[in-house]
């Protein structure tokens, strides 16, 4: 078509350039140096000829959309070549963390029956502290507790920062029985229940924080006001929409961002666990993953950084003590050389560290050894201490890696047979071995693990004491390496 001549009644002959709406309409170069776009039934002998549209070009082959149960072992797959495990599998494939599990159950138990506990996770890269705290959440909301947590940062989020901390926590609180995340489910059930004047009777205050905003909820005029205040609580930002349900003749009771303001957080999250107890639930379960930032930050920041953790860690265990249901000597606050004066007050207002009776707040943090750590031997006692080294036993790893193997076959649509078995046993022996010789992280067996079926999967041909020899020449590598020990 491009390049035919062809001749027009009017302007004469000429040269189709160009073609427009699949080939109906022509741009025409005439001898006589006009350009025109015309369509194609006004030149000569075109008006009788039926017009056939240019063929549209063939659709590539498009792979059908994976079902939805093969997409999602894709995903786990695709999160354990990285040595992390998704949080809908995080119970079938742990590894060697028994003790340590035992350890979190214990310190649960113990804050919903003694007003708080503490744990401190301590461990080298890759060993499971994250994993841990993981599964800690996952327990916690089985049993009923409120969970908020948080990953430090030197940069978004530096411990020495205590208000930024329990912002990040607020707004990553969930409730057991809901999706939605922060205070707003909490706060509705206590409104609901009309936990006011209950909470009041228990508060170490007269007017604080929690206390204002209850008040404020249950006389607020529109929905805007309502989200406002529970904005303010968890973020400390006051706003005009709050004024019309502010309660006449109360002290406004400012939630500090800056200064000594480490009591204050400890208080409004000891305040949260009391009303998440009255409320029905457990109490609160706060954790803390990267409290290692604490060694990067600078030496006239670690002060500040280590009141935050001494008046949560007081809280926790002096709550265990006043709440007293007659532990030994040495128990609840009476365990640690932390007391309260030695914690500072805002210059602008006084809060005590603890929120008063009948408080349940559970507190754990991950730390990986390192020099300048927190003094955690100062601190807590040895049962508070979870020094995280594990070493999974060669059926562990076996129960594991048929996990896996499940796992791997769905997402890539295969049968599993004898040489699958094969590698599974053989594989179990040596990743088992590694880990206990330190050669291995936990991360780094799983990463491996992962490798040795996806070269069974993309080898078919090659037989299971092949595979197996690669693998144990994988291990030799990763003895020192990141692979090895992240």
């Amino acid at each position: 078509m491009i390049g035919a001549r062809v001749d027009h009644p009017t302007f004469g002959p000429g040269t189709v350039v160009a073609a427009f709406r699949g080939g109906s309409e022509w741009l025409v170069r005439f001898e006589n140096g006009l350009r025109f776009r015309r369509a194609r039934q006004e030149f000569v002998g075109e008006a009788e000829r039926p017009h056939r549209p240019a063929p549209s070009p063939t659709p590539p082959s498009v792979r059908p959309p994976l079902q939805q149960s093969r997409f999602e072992a894709r995903r786990l797959i695709e999160s354990l070549r990285f040595g992390v495990a998704p949080a809908a599998s995080l119970r079938e494939l742990t590894i060697g963390l028994a003790a340590e599990r035992a350890s979190v159950t214990t310190g649960l138990n113990r804050s919903h029956e003694l007003g708080g506990a503490v744990r401190a996770v301590l461990g080298e890269y890759g060993y499971g502290k994250s994993h841990l705290l993981a599964l800690c959440a996952q327990e916690a909301l089985d049993r009923g507790f409120v969970v908020a947590r948080a990953s430090l940062d030197l940069l978004e989020l530096p411990p020495h920062r205590a208000f930024d901390v329990y912002r990040a926590l607020m707004h990553d609180l969930r409730t057991p029985g809901s999706e939605e995340q922060g205070l707003g489910p909490l706060l509705r059930r206590a409104e609901k229940m009309e936990l006011s004047g209950r909470l009041r009777e228990v508060a170490g205050l007269a007017s604080d924080p929690l206390l204002l905003t209850l008040d404020a909820l249950a006389t607020a005029p529109s929905g805007r006001q309502r989200a406002a205040w529970q904005r303010w609580l968890m973020g400390g930002r006051r706003t005009r929409l709050m004024q019309p349900a502010t309660p006449q003749g109360v002290k406004f009771p400012t939630i500090y961002k800056v200064g000594h303001n480490a009591r204050q957080v400890a208080y409004l999250l000891g305040g949260i666990s009391v009303l998440a107890r009255l409320a029905g639930h457990s109490g609160l379960c706060v954790l803390i993953d990267e409290a290692e930032s604490y060694s990067l930050l600078r030496v006239q920041q670690r002060p500040k950084a280590g009141l935050f953790f001494a008046a949560m860690i007081h809280a926790a265990t002096a709550g265990a003590a006043a709440t007293g249901a007659g532990g030994t000597a040495g128990a609840g606050g009476d365990r640690s050389p932390i007391r309260e004066d030695a914690l500072p007050q805002h210059h602008l207002r006084d809060y005590p560290v603890r929120y008063g009776a009948g408080q349940s707040l559970f507190f754990m943090f991950a730390v990986t050894r390192s020099e300048n750590q927190l003094p955690l031997d100062v601190w807590l006692g040895p049962d508070e201490i979870v020094d995280l080294d594990p070493h999974p036993s060669a059926p562990e790893v076996t129960e594991f890696l048929r996990r896996l193997r499940g796992f791997h076959g769905q997402a890539y649509g295969y049968p599993a047979d004898e040489r699958h078995d094969l590698l599974c046993r053989g594989g179990a022996e040596t990743l088992a071995l590694a880990a206990e010789r330190r050669q291995l992280s936990i991360r780094g067996l799983v990463r491996l693990a992962v490798d040795l079926f996806d070269l069974a999967y993309l080898y078919p041909d090659r037989s299971a004491t092949e595979l197996l020899t690669e693998l144990g020449a994988s291990v030799a590598g990763a003895e020192g390496s990141p692979h090895g020990s992240g």
